[in-house]
């Protein structure tokens, strides 16, 4: 019958081949089509989120890159004042809590300002290493 069919239709073995071909092709996309809709495949991670918060987090603020004073409390190069610095901006840095800023505001109101970073160190709690992890982000003016 089918051989009845092909003299009708008149193709040549090659182009029987091709059709066949195709109709084996689109067969085996339903097939695949239907496996995945039946077993979905488990969710894939968005890496989207990762990379907008990796963006959010690596923003250079715009008046460290223009060099201007805000208020005494950023110097030029984007460091803490920690002589002007509120509580809510020691509480930013990394390690410092709110025991240690108020410790932080409490040693500044009884003593003075700082001469140096390091002398930090005479507050409980504020180690040579935190100390040390800290000196790149604040700064004595």
């Amino acid at each position: 019958m089918l051989k009845r069919i092909a003299d009708w239709i008149a193709l040549t073995k090659t182009e029987r081949k091709v059709i066949l071909f195709l109709v084996i092709t689109l067969l085996a996309g339903a097939g695949i089509r239907l496996y995945q809709a039946t077993f979905p495949s488990a969710p894939q991670f968005d890496y989207r989120a990762s990379d907008s918060t990796f963006d959010a987090l690596s923003t250079i603020p715009e008046d460290s890159l223009t060099g201007t004073v805000k208020e005494g409390i950023i110097n030029v190069s984007g460091k803490l004042n920690i002589n002007t610095a509120t509580k809510q901006q020691l509480l930013d840095l990394p390690g410092v809590g709110e025991v240690t800023a108020n410790r932080i505001l409490t040693y500044r109101a009884e003593t003075g300002k700082f001469s140096n970073v390091d002398e930090l160190r005479a507050i409980k709690g504020m180690s040579k290493k935190k100390i040390e992890n800290l000196k790149p982000l604040i700064t004595i003016q």
